[in-house]
């Protein structure tokens, strides 16, 4: 699975704006995994269904860098599919 680069110029956390971003894991294990490891770290993060096909997504409600470098280090494999402020 090919992970897709995460944009230098992610919107700052400010007041009370969220980062958002959507990681297509490959597998349920995976997405398991990820959930848990993120979590440990203290990163707010949820398992889903992807809305459409089979397999399933990551939702992180924080700094989209910083958990995929957690995720890179720790060798767990995604692709970034959606970022951004969420209202």
């Amino acid at each position: 699975m090919e992970r897709t680069a995460i944009p230098a110029a992610l919107p700052p956390v400010r007041g009370d704006d969220m980062n958002k971003c959507i990681m297509e894991m490959p597998s349920y294990t995976y997405a398991q995994k990820a959930d848990k490891l993120l979590r440990s770290k203290g990163i707010p993060c949820e398992v889903k269904r992807r809305s459409t096909g089979c397999g399933y997504v990551l939702h992180v409600h924080t700094d989209c860098r910083t958990a995929a470098a957690v995720l890179d280090r720790h060798g767990i494999p995604f692709v970034l599919r959606e970022h951004g402020s969420s209202p």
